[in-house]
């Protein structure tokens, strides 16, 4: 998994999309990540599914701090009634506060590049709308899945794609693309809130971090 350095973020898409083999299909991502080709299916530190890459260089000990990119939006999301500038400025900064407080609290963070520091880089991704009947689901350019599922109402799904780098070299060190869903809405025009999907960033938030830690220490 090679591709010229470049900064990035952390990601968002379909609601109940299951993985239907070992190798991620290059589709089910937004384009992020470059390359899908190379992750692979397994659970994490929760017992959730993820897919993830980790490259043989990325050992314990071999980086000592971590460098933290602000949590960005792919593509850029076009704010809506439902989905709020606002809202999607507090979601990645929610993100953000609390990957430096989970890593702040095990490992040194960095400032810049340098030997020794591995870059954290998160994105919340693609968005996906998904109407009963359809497959698969329809992609739209915007930050989060307000999906409508038949007797379920709308629910707010996120994907989140990240890329662990050498911050010299750009080298990737290791890759995952999460998926999941938040809280089901009030109503079918509710607006998006942060309290929506906050449980479930919070849980990936602690099992990102802890993979990280792992890794590093």
């Amino acid at each position: 998994m090679n591709k010229s350095i470049r900064l990035v973020s952390l990601g968002a898409l379909l609601a109940a999309a299951a993985f239907t083999s070992a190798s991620y299909a290059a589709e089910e991502g937004s384009g992020f990540l470059g390359d899908y080709s190379a992750l692979k299916e397994v659970k994490d530190a929760a017992g959730d599914t993820v897919q993830r890459y980790v490259s043989p260089k990325l050992k314990p000990g071999t980086y000592q701090k971590v460098l933290i990119d602000h949590t960005q939006y792919y593509p850029a999301p076009k704010p809506s009634e439902q989905v709020s500038a606002s809202t999607l400025t507090e979601i990645s900064n929610y993100v953000d506060q609390g990957l430096r407080a989970k890593l702040g609290a095990k490992l040194a963070l960095a400032t810049e590049p340098g030997p020794g520091v591995m870059r954290l880089r998160p994105a919340i991704t693609t968005v996906a709308a998904q109407t009963p009947g359809l497959k698969p689901y329809q992609m739209i350019p915007i930050a989060f899945i307000i999906s409508s599922a038949a007797g379920r109402g709308k629910e707010a799904a996120i994907q989140i794609e990240v890329e662990m780098v050498d911050s010299m070299t750009g080298e990737v060190l290791a890759a995952s693309v999460r998926k999941g869903i938040g809280a089901k809405l009030a109503s079918d025009k509710a607006p998006l809130k942060l309290g929506d999907v906050k449980p479930l960033l919070d849980k990936w938030i602690d099992t990102g971090a802890a993979f990280v830690v792992e890794r590093t220490k």
